[in-house]
């Protein structure tokens, strides 16, 4: 039996994630994830790619505010029910999406805890309610499937056979081991041996009447080799020299980890930590 063991969203693009018990899915994937995006001036995206020290502003709700928090200790909150007045075109990955700039307050903040990006002060933006940043059509299997800010799929799922894999092959070279968290998940599961050969295949609930689609194996970047608590590099070419000589996607060369995924359904239903699923392969939705 596959299992769900953990459960994040990250409302803000490469800012820390946040552990959840159950998440909602919604149009775009998990309620709030990826909804926001720090950008510089000219409102091109900017991650960990770019600025380490992203992964260490917290980013948690209080009542009707998201709040950022950053390592020092001062923080800021955004309303949640503000409204959507000042639209910009935001680029993220080639797409050019319509969102709400949040105001200089944030736009401050963060340049004042991350500093410029190419001395470009940073604003924050929040993608547009009407929106629509559709995943590409080779991918749907005849299903329909969205995105916000994420790097292309609504959803992430790694699994624990894949990091317990991946630490006993760093150890034998010598290689400190990392955490999950490296790889910045939306659903992790277990009972599931390399998942990233598995697709295209999907995980139908034993519980509700929808499945995740496992779409495209996750070719993996810098990120990984970024702690996400101190946002510092220890090894640039770990663990992601590990992870090409694994060869856990066979059909493809590179540092494959987990799974890019889609939904069947957008019906405000809850995913649980403790869901079960079956895996099972089907030609369309």
């Amino acid at each position: 039996m596959i299992t769900v063991t953990d459960l994040f969203i990250y409302p803000v693009k490469s800012l820390s994630g946040i552990p959840v018990d159950e998440a909602e899915i919604n149009l775009r994937g998990f309620k709030h994830d990826r909804e926001w995006m720090v950008t510089d001036s000219d409102y091109f995206f900017v991650t960990q790619r770019q600025i380490e020290k992203m992964a260490t502003i917290k980013v948690f709700f209080d009542r009707d505010c998201l709040v950022l928090k950053s390592p020092e200790g001062s923080h800021i909150k955004v309303k949640l029910d503000k409204p959507q007045k000042h639209f910009v075109k935001a680029t993220v990955w080639g797409d050019v999406c319509n969102a709400n700039d949040e105001g200089q307050e944030v736009a401050d903040w963060l340049t004042t805890i991350l500093g410029k990006f190419n001395n470009k002060p940073l604003r924050l933006v929040r993608f547009a309610y009407n929106e629509r940043r559709t995943v590409p059509e080779q991918y749907l299997l005849g299903g329909e499937a969205q995105s916000a800010f994420s790097d292309q799929f609504p959803y992430l799922i790694t699994a624990w056979d894949s990091l317990d894999l991946l630490n006993k092959s760093l150890k034998i070279r010598g290689q400190s081991q990392v955490e999950m968290k490296r790889f910045r998940p939306n659903i992790v599961i277990k009972g599931l041996l390399k998942i990233e050969e598995k697709h295209p295949c999907n995980l139908y609930s034993t519980r509700q009447d929808y499945f995740f689609g496992l779409r495209k194996p996750c070719k993996r970047c810098k990120i990984t080799t970024i702690d996400q608590d101190s946002g510092e590099i220890i090894n640039l070419k770990e663990p992601l020299s590990t992870l090409i000589n694994l060869e856990l996607n066979k059909l493809e060369s590179g540092a494959f980890f987990g799974q890019n995924a889609i939904c069947s359904t957008q019906n405000n239903i809850l995913v649980r930590v403790g869901d079960t699923f079956n895996l099972g392969v089907q030609d369309y939705i």
